[in-house]
């Protein structure tokens, strides 16, 4: 009996060291998040999983007609897949993150694979010649080892304060989407960018709630900057 309280305990123990500890980590930076764009009335755009030739590239012009910074995050098989268009995002004075290659998931595969998976997803962004600093998990999941081979590289990692909902079965109301953000006194956005070859509304989504968070942004005077440079204010 003591040996199977004593194993149920070391089981407990490692699930917290694994999974539990580093999603507190998570939360921590996630309120730091929260203050720091609050303080400083901050809008971050990240777009996930991109970029795509067509989508992206129609992304990309309307921040330009706002004059909007946004960071990427990239998954390597896209940026692989669509090579020419990291260029673009960059050359419009845009930030790149790396959001690993294949979009493993931390908590669902074996940790060696998801480190590997991370790796390449750096390694695509090398190839591009594209300096690097923030990675982005995938999902958002991370354990124990990928915190840890995170600060060991040296990377930091980017979080998001608020969920568009684009990915979700169900969409909130862009102007609910606005009201939200303009309630946090701004926030990090998670969007996507990749396309949606059956599921155009979605893309639509996207758009429109982008050009809705820059005009409230406009209209409360809110700063729009990339996660890099809200984090220079950390």
């Amino acid at each position: 009996m003591l040996a199977v309280v004593g194993l149920g305990l070391a089981i407990v123990a490692a699930a917290g060291l694994w999974i539990i500890l580093p999603y507190l980590y998570r939360m921590r930076k996630v309120k730091q998040l929260e203050r720091l764009c609050r303080a400083t009335n901050t809008l971050v755009l990240t777009y996930d999983d991109g970029p795509s030739t067509n989508f992206t590239s129609e992304l990309l012009d309307l921040l330009a007609e706002y004059d909007a910074p946004a960071t990427f995050f990239a998954l390597g098989v896209q940026v692989d897949n669509n090579s020419n268009v990291v260029p673009q995002i960059v050359a419009k004075g845009h930030e790149v993150g790396s959001h690993s290659y294949a979009h493993l998931n931390a908590w669902k595969r074996m940790p060696w694979k998801v480190a590997a998976d991370i790796e390449a997803g750096f390694a695509s962004l090398r190839r591009q010649n594209v300096p690097i600093e923030y990675f982005r998990p995938p999902n958002g999941k991370i354990t124990l080892a990928t915190l840890l081979q995170t600060l060991f590289k040296g990377r930091k990692m980017a979080w998001w304060t608020i969920d568009s909902t684009d990915t979700k079965p169900q969409t909130i109301p862009v102007d609910e989407l606005a009201e939200t953000v303009k309630n946090a006194g701004g926030g990090v956005i998670l969007l996507h960018d990749f396309e949606r070859k059956t599921d155009k509304e979605r893309n639509r989504f996207v758009l429109d709630a982008t050009r809705k968070l820059l005009e409230m942004a406009k209209a409360e005077n809110y700063s729009v900057r990339t996660f890099g440079q809200l984090m220079r204010d950390a």
